[in-house]
């Protein structure tokens, strides 16, 4: 099976691609930089040439713009980046017998603290980050075989600004001074857990909108604080804060029911400590990497 990878060099796409590789499927990689195929989606003419010239059975889009306040900025980047590009991913997929595999986000609910929220529960679009990816999602399904995963991420990405869990891990072991959100509260999963369970739901021939998340709801405080336990690190440097005290308003009631998904994958999706744990792998493979390969540099 041929997959073209968008977004392959982001914090997903990365953990996609090696997924996929092990696997033993023919990846396409693309990415505004650093892949091998040089593509931002937000170039309608680049990206149908893409999917013309790489003709892939599977087209897995991990690209979009993250950056909560940026997108506030910069509504139309949000736009353009985050919804329009996938009118066209979508209309190529259906026209070709394609399989379109579209990452959505959690950002849509503003009540229910802990509660998990399935795939029917009302959304509240509270800024341009929100807006811009349900009208990606909309844009998606007007394939009918599209597959929708609503998800929050956590992993490690190696370059640009630290992720939420690269933040979290300097904190910890440097017991850094930090305010940490009692009332922001998600379901977010690892990215290797992540990868794993969409690619099986595309397997299983899924279509449609599903959540793909932990199988259980935490405040971003509660990861913090696991990440420092299993870290064996004391904070001593910490307060606890509101969400609400950020300058873009943000949806912070971000529980996801994923048993819909965990019933066709005839699995449950990790806990928070089984989240934590499968992020400190990474980041320990990753840093022994970037050793071994200044040791290889310093005797060359």
């Amino acid at each position: 099976m041929r997959l073209l990878l968008l977004g392959s060099t982001g914090m997903l796409g990365q953990a996609v691609a090696k997924e996929a590789r092990r696997r033993g499927l023919v990846l396409r990689a693309a990415a505004r930089r650093n892949a091998e195929i040089a593509l931002d989606i937000a170039d309608e003419k680049a990206l149908c040439e893409a999917l013309d010239a790489e003709r892939p059975d599977v087209v897995f889009n991990c690209a979009a713009i993250t950056d909560i306040d940026l997108c506030e900025r910069d509504p139309l980047s949000a736009w353009k980046s985050n919804a329009r590009p996938l009118a066209f991913l979508a209309a190529w997929t259906r026209r070709n017998g394609a399989r379109l595999i579209h990452v959505s986000t959690d950002q849509y609910f503003t009540e229910g603290g802990s509660a998990a929220h399935d795939e029917k529960t009302p959304v509240s679009l509270v800024n341009e980050y929100a807006r811009s990816k349900y009208a990606g999602e909309a844009f998606a399904l007007t394939d009918p075989g599209a597959l929708v995963l609503r998800t929050s991420i956590v992993g490690i990405r190696g370059w640009e600004k630290p992720t939420l869990a690269e933040w979290a891990i300097d904190m910890a072991l440097n017991d850094r001074p930090a305010t940490l959100f009692a009332d922001a509260w998600s379901s977010s999963v690892d990215v290797a857990s992540f990868a794993s369970a969409a690619l099986d739901l595309a397997d299983a021939g899924a279509r449609g909108l599903y959540n793909l998340a932990a199988s259980e709801v935490y405040t971003k405080e509660e990861f913090v604080r696991e990440i420092a336990r299993q870290l064996g690190c004391t904070l001593t440097r910490v307060a606890s804060g509101s969400v609400r005290e950020l300058s873009t308003a943000r949806a912070h009631c971000l529980g996801l029911d994923s048993s819909s998904a965990e019933r066709l994958l005839g699995r449950r999706m990790p806990r928070l400590s089984e989240v934590v744990d499968s992020v400190l792998h990474q980041y320990n493979e990753t840093t022994n990497h970037e050793l071994r390969h200044i040791a290889a540099h310093r005797h060359a």
